[in-house]
């Protein structure tokens, strides 16, 4: 398993820029094209406006979100996968569910899928009962 140097700071930026809910930066790091698939979720967010919209609506569900990688599980010529873990507070509805007020920590699996060197995109996976 072998991850470019360049793939890493783009990671290690997309990741810094959504625990300070940046969206210049966590866009500006994303191709034209992007996308945020959030397995269980209807659809996929397609596009900046969506992307930025999913981000968006993470943060008013969680006002203190913060990300964090835990370990890099693979990576291929067009995907890297790690292991996250979320942490914040439920305060506002995420993905339907209505806020708990509860502190929480998610541990999530993360597809960021590649064109190149550029973030193309990410397919999150992560257990909704974390938040109950």
């Amino acid at each position: 398993m072998h991850i470019s140097a360049k793939r890493m700071a783009i990671l290690r930026e997309h990741i810094r820029a959504e625990s300070v809910h940046d969206m210049d930066a966590l866009i500006g790091g994303m191709t034209s094209d992007c996308f945020n698939d959030i397995v269980g979720a209807s659809e996929p967010f397609v596009g900046p406006t969506q992307t930025a919209e999913r981000y968006r609506k993470h943060w008013e569900g969680f006002p203190d979100f913060t990300v964090r990688v835990r370990r890099v599980l693979c990576a291929d010529e067009s995907c890297v996968v790690t292991e996250n873990e979320w942490r914040g507070t439920h305060l506002g509805t995420f993905l339907g569910w209505p806020p708990t007020g509860k502190p929480v920590r998610m541990r999530a699996i993360v597809v960021w899928h590649f064109k190149g060197d550029a973030l193309w995109g990410e397919t999150i996976f992560f257990d909704n009962a974390s938040l109950l």
